[in-house]
């Protein structure tokens, strides 16, 4: 009978302990997102390939830009490529 009592105790304690724990937890700003949103991929740690993709696409783009604006400076004859032989030294 004294093992009964004392598991009641030690449980209540630890239940006591866990509920301050998450008391604490949730009161501290920042800590802990609010609302667990297990279907947001970033909060699961899961990245968003879409996303990923639309970024890829974004910085081809920018690229693009870039090589038809070096293009059209070779064109117009405003930038030019001087070459130089090397010794190989």
């Amino acid at each position: 009978m004294q093992s009964v009592k004392y598991l009641n105790a030690v449980l209540t304690v630890i239940a006591v302990l866990l509920t301050l724990h998450l008391w604490a937890w949730q009161a501290s700003p920042g800590s802990a997102p609010q609302a667990f949103d297990i279907a947001t991929p970033a909060y699961a740690g899961i990245p968003n390939a879409g996303e990923q993709r639309q970024q890829m696409v974004d910085e081809i783009k920018k690229l693009s830009s870039k090589v038809d604006a070096l293009i059209n400076l070779f064109r117009s004859g405003q930038a030019r490529v001087k070459t130089t032989e090397s010794n190989g030294k």
